[in-house]
């Protein structure tokens, strides 16, 4: 049980942004100190199934872009990896790419699927003294499988979800396949850990419209993510026309123990 692209279009409102010509500043990584302080304040469960709460740190890099105004953040070197339960067999996933980037899936154990109900993708671009937030939220009902772990190399899934933006109108499908590449192991903080290798497609239809790709390695043993690679490019429509939207990163697990 790891993470997936699907709840994750962070494509910003163009028709606020158009007007915009100010210098952005980045945003810098978000701290594992506040991740690890905001954890302790919001729960006290303990899991059932899936892997342990807490804050993990990921180490990693990666970027996302507007193509008009033409604007580039990056993400942090070390970027806090937070894990909550939030009901029984149930989990959330929130990774903070950098301060003002996060993505969160909602994440459910059925047997040995891990399953999607949804997620959200928040994302704030600063230009100079004006700041622009929006918040997409995907829902996947009935349930979309996420990975399965004793799953064969060479297996299938298809997944759809729908997911709205708070920057605007109309809703996205996003549509495609998760697909089972391998077992192997891999070493995380001198430990080696048996990993499930898949891979998400997704081709995005609607107020938004491009492709994502996130392929994962995930614990074999509780669904611990491990490692991922991210790409997306997505376009939405504007007065001016097509606004693409970039986004490119890699992260890994530092260790298996939580900071909770």
């Amino acid at each position: 049980m790891p993470l997936v692209a699907v709840a994750g279009l962070a494509v910003v409102g163009v028709g606020v942004m158009v007007v915009l010509f100010l210098t952005r500043e980045d945003p810098g990584a978000r701290p594992v100190e506040e991740a690890v302080e905001d954890f302790r304040s919001s729960t006290d469960d303990a899991a059932d199934v899936g892997p342990t709460p807490g804050v993990y740190e990921l180490e990693g890099e990666g970027s996302e872009a507007i193509s008009f105004p033409a604007t580039e953040q990056t993400d942090g070197s070390i970027m806090p990896m937070t894990i909550t339960v939030s009901g029984e067999s149930c989990w959330n996933i929130r990774i903070d790419y950098n301060e003002a980037h996060w993505q969160q899936w909602d994440l459910c154990a059925d047997g040995r699927t891990v399953t999607e109900s949804g997620g959200r993708t928040f994302q704030r671009w600063d230009f100079g003294s004006v700041a622009i937030e929006n918040l997409s939220t995907f829902v996947c009902d009935p349930e979309m499988p996420f990975v399965v772990l004793d799953a064969e190399p060479g297996d299938v899934a298809e997944r759809s979800c729908t997911g709205t933006n708070d920057q605007l109108s109309g809703t996205t499908t996003s549509s495609g396949t998760v697909e089972v590449l391998g077992v192997e192991a891999i070493e995380i903080g001198g430990e080696s850990i048996e990993a499930m290798n898949v891979r998400h497609r997704n081709d995005l239809t609607g107020s938004q419209h491009g492709t994502d790709s996130l392929e994962l390695w995930v614990s074999t043993e509780d669904g611990l993510p491990l490692r991922g690679t991210r790409s997306l490019n997505v376009e939405s429509d504007s007065p001016i026309g097509a606004v693409t939207y970039t986004e490119e990163g890699f992260w890994e697990l530092l260790s298996t123990t939580p900071r909770s």
